[in-house]
């Protein structure tokens, strides 16, 4: 069927086949992250974002609705849900399609035209630095390239074709434009994205329903989500129990001593139950990091039977009924930071930050997470740090959106630099402009260096990269790659200029970090420059087995 007009009934229909694409190819998408760190989401961030806006769309069979109103109310859906700088920008897409269609009952393929101008438009203008080869030039190359051959006998299925066919070319293209795209062998997982959407508005339009359903069942929420949610801290680790099966593959049953596992087990947690019984191990341990548990458990067999308990949902639920009444104090100036790991997250409570949101990298914090946090504070200024480059669109998104306190995002881009931020945070009381400038000074010159492994062969800033192997990066630029940890560390303090002029490292220790790491890097830092403060940090955090901050 031929629509040579767009009702509201017709643009939910194909927005809603749109997002079903995009899961269908979320993993693949995914998968194009430029560098080849672990922490791909383009894809799980568009979702998300266009997810939250269809969230808020009733769905009536037969039904025909206000084209201005549907998109509008998309629109603002999706604004509060973008994450990550691929969902902003999808959700600044949608703004300016909406803001030409305002008011509108149908559209006109020429309305239609004009709304994709005006989506690009407004995409553009949200970023600070455009850049080409990304989701933004086949956006724009998609409408600006076709619209002349745009005639008043054009239906709406032939426009979207023409713009199909054009953004597949311009996705192509990317890595013409983009050099780290050409280096990394992969085309930008942005507009990658945005074209999976449109083949499923075409697919919608040809009469093809496209009804993918996303997996839940590992993840399926049975508890009340107020007993443990984002903000939460883990204070009592989890009950770990388990039945294992010793193995005559992996070690000779009758010699393992439980003793060892009991002696193993003292160092990650308490409250150790173990038992043998001939050929099988019972375990009962309360422990933060279960993964270790586990991973020296299947060094002898392979578990029968296994159960992991937050222990802290039971304890929350208790507090909970304590804080029914609390009073919220009034403040001048309140903090909010995004970070990951339980040793960062305490860290900087510890430095005064009033709310620490759990995200990072593969988990970027929305413009409603952010627009929550400044709802629980009362505060008439409220200082931001996202602490990463792919939240700080969302933070100044939830600033522009927020009208009950003034709120301020200073662009930290790891958990380091907002570290070292906090670090510079004057009296609380202090006017908001010289917190500000006070909160900033230096951040220019600040250096992040960070080492996690590569997920994948490939070849990026001339280096080749093995599947496994780690991977060292300062300020954003691959610098190294290793199978040494120690030795991508070393290549790092190496990479950085001036090293010896430096007076400050702090060193973020991940949830995968070696002890032993840390303490080699020490005396490596203190070879290079004995005159420098060193500080080491538990931070837990994952992805990233090292950060470090240097200034």
């Amino acid at each position: 069927m031929f629509y040579n007009s767009v009702n509201g009934s017709l643009f939910k229909g194909i927005v809603l086949n749109g997002y079903n694409n995009l899961i269908r190819d979320m993993a693949e998408i995914n998968n194009l992250n430029v560098f080849p760190v672990p922490d791909g989401d383009t894809g799980t961030n568009m979702k998300k974002t266009l997810e939250n806006g269809i969230n808020n769309l009733t769905f009536n069979d037969g039904v025909e609705e206000q084209i201005g109103e549907v998109s509008d109310i998309l629109a603002k859906g999706m604004l509060l849900g973008a994450r990550g700088n691929s969902g902003v920008i999808l959700s600044q897409y949608f703004k300016g399609i909406a803001k030409h269609l305002v008011n509108k009952n149908v559209a006109t393929v020429n309305d239609m035209v004009e709304a994709f101008i005006e989506g690009y438009k407004t995409a553009y203008n949200a970023v600070v630095t455009p850049t080409e080869g990304t989701i933004l030039t086949v956006a724009r190359e998609g409408i600006e390239l076709v619209k002349n051959q745009v005639t008043d006998k054009t239906s709406f299925n032939e426009l979207l074709d023409l713009m199909y066919k054009r953004m597949e070319q311009s996705l192509e293209e990317t890595p013409e434009k983009l050099f780290v795209l050409k280096e990394a062998g992969v085309v930008d997982s942005g507009g990658a994205g945005l074209i999976s959407i449109f083949k499923g508005m075409i697919c919608y339009l040809n009469g093809e329903k496209i009804d993918y359903k996303e997996d839940k069942s590992s993840n399926t929420v049975t508890f009340n989500p107020s007993l443990f949610n984002a903000d939460s801290e883990l204070h009592y680790g989890y009950c770990t129990e388990f039945i294992l099966q010793l193995l005559n593959k992996k070690c000779n049953p009758s010699e393992v001593k439980i003793d060892d596992f009991i002696g193993y087990l003292s160092t990650i947690g308490d409250s150790i139950v173990a038992i043998k019984d001939n050929d099988i191990i019972k375990i009962h341990v309360h422990t933060k990091t279960p993964s270790k548990a586990i991973e020296f458990a299947q060094k002898y067999g392979e578990f029968i039977t296994f159960k992991m308990e937050n222990m802290a949902i039971q304890n929350n639920e208790v507090n909970a009924k304590k804080n029914i009444n609390k009073v919220k104090v009034h403040k001048k100036t309140a903090y909010v930071a995004v970070a990951n790991g339980d040793g960062v997250q305490e860290t900087f409570k510890e430095l005064n930050c009033d709310t620490v949101l759990n995200g990072g990298q593969t988990m970027n914090t929305s413009c409603e997470e952010f627009i929550e946090a400044f709802k629980e504070l009362d505060a008439d200024n409220i200082i931001v740090l996202p602490n990463n480059k792919n939240i700080v669109m969302a933070a100044n998104q939830a600033k522009e959106m927020y009208k009950d306190a003034n709120v301020y995002v200073i662009p930290t881009r790891s958990i380091a630099e907002g570290y070292y931020s906090l670090s510079m945070m004057i009296d609380p009381n202090a006017e908001i402009e010289d917190q500000i400038a006070s909160m900033s000074d230096g951040i220019e010159d600040f250096i992040t260096a960070e080492v996690t492994y590569s997920i994948r062969d490939t070849i990026l800033n001339g280096l080749e990269i093995k599947k496994g192997n780690y991977i060292g990066i300062v300020n954003h630029s691959l610098v190294s790659t290793n199978e040494d940890v120690l030795q991508c560390l070393k290549d790092m303090i190496d990479a950085v200029p001036d090293f010896d002029e430096k007076s400050i490292v702090t060193i973020f220790a991940g949830q995968s970090a070696d002890g032993n790491d840390a303490v080699e890097l020490k005396k490596y830092i203190e070879s290079k420059n004995k005159y420098i403060d060193i500080g080491i940090i538990n931070g837990q955090q994952d992805v990233y087995d090292f950060i470090l901050g240097i200034c």
